[in-house]
């Protein structure tokens, strides 16, 4: 008797055919609770209502949400029940490799191409439903990777600490892509948003354990690197080199994105030197970086202590740390003495946006 009390694992296929849905179904039924959607809209329904949903195998190709975007929506989702849950793409011959390599970056646990049989269908539902998967295997590793602009600062200045009782060398690296303006010329904004969903998933895989990366801004990351400047250089080089390897098509046609990379190490021994200080030298070397344009090879060293002079590098420092907080939506964490120098800022933004809107 087939129902919810037999205990079955409950799996969501995806797909706007109703012959591809009829086999699956036919092929997962015996063993699996099979629900069944014919886009990706109807998909996010089920999974938003349903929470016994293991596993989702979606196709590609969908009217009203593809399933580029219901990735893309799953993996950004707040709720953990839903970002970590195993989805398998099913792919045709139309589907060119870029685009294979885009969901691939943005998150997708596996793939299983048109026309599959039923062990195919039916090894990756049960390997991928198993009460013994690992918590950790669901995890998305950029989750465990990337912090809110806050909390890398928090942690940046836990590093510096330790650093300077281990002598232990880091390095704050800042990657931005230069020609966004071009490729939102061309590319809708969900696509922005693979683009960026991609790249963080990409720097994600490279760093190692101890590494820590915040997305500041629409297009640019920071990077907390345990490495000298020497090897720092050489590990964004080859992060650079891998990022641009990332292909994103447009009508058939690769577009172009540009790279740009500052970054700035610590000095074990010096005292005075502050976290917040690191990372005003990796945006003044990116800075450098980008009025070199050098295309996809940019880069830029800003030597610690050569800051652009400020009139009170405190009150800098604690207006920088605010300005994190008011991203992160901690407005309660905003430093009340402040506020009046804050609005100035915002004040200078929504001007400066203002203007650019209106050119």
């Amino acid at each position: 008797m087939n129902g919810r009390g037999d205990n079955k694992n409950e799996i969501l296929v995806v797909d706007d055919s109703a012959t591809i849905l009829a086999t699956a179904k036919k092929m997962l039924q015996e063993e699996f609770i099979v629900h069944i959607a014919k886009d990706g809209g109807e998909a996010w329904n089920v999974i938003s209502e349903n929470e016994n949903i293991k596993v989702v195998f979606s196709d590609l190709q969908m009217p009203v949400m593809n399933g580029m975007q219901l990735l893309l929506k799953i993996r950004e989702s707040d709720e953990t029940r839903i970002s970590s849950l195993p989805v398998i793409m099913v792919t045709g011959q139309s589907d060119s490799p870029a685009g294979k390599r885009a969901v691939f970056d943005i998150g997708a646990t596996d793939f299983i191409g048109k026309p599959f049989d039923a062990m195919d269908l039916l090894s990756r539902a049960r390997s991928n439903s198993s009460p013994h998967r690992r918590e950790s295997d669901h995890l998305d590793r950029s989750q465990q990777v990337f912090v809110t602009p806050s909390g890398f600062q928090n942690m940046g200045r836990e590093a510096l600490v330790s650093s300077q009782e281990s002598k232990e060398k880091f390095s704050v690296v800042q990657i931005e892509i230069s020609n966004i303006e071009e490729i939102k010329k061309e590319i809708d904004s969900k696509s922005v948003r693979q683009i960026i969903v991609s790249l963080v998933k990409r720097i994600s895989s490279m760093l190692r354990d101890k590494d820590i990366a915040t997305r500041i801004g629409e297009n640019r990351f920071a990077i907390l690197l345990y490495a000298d400047a020497n090897n720092t250089k050489l590990a964004v080089e080859r992060l650079c080199e891998c990022l641009k390897k990332l292909v994103f098509e447009v009508g058939g046609k690769a577009l172009k994105k540009e790279l740009a990379y500052g970054y700035s190490s610590v000095d074990c021994y010096d005292k005075k030197v502050t976290f917040v200080d690191l990372c005003k030298q990796a945006d003044l070397a990116l800075k450098e970086a980008k009025n070199m344009r050098l295309g996809n090879q940019i880069a830029a060293y800003s030597e610690p202590g050569k800051t652009e002079p400020q009139k009170d590098v405190n009150e800098d420092a604690d207006l920088w740390s605010d300005m994190t907080h008011i991203v992160d939506g901690d407005f309660h964490l905003v430093n009340a003495s402040h506020e009046d120098a804050l609005v100035k800022c915002m004040e200078a933004y929504i001007e400066h946006v203002r203007k650019k809107l209106m050119s």
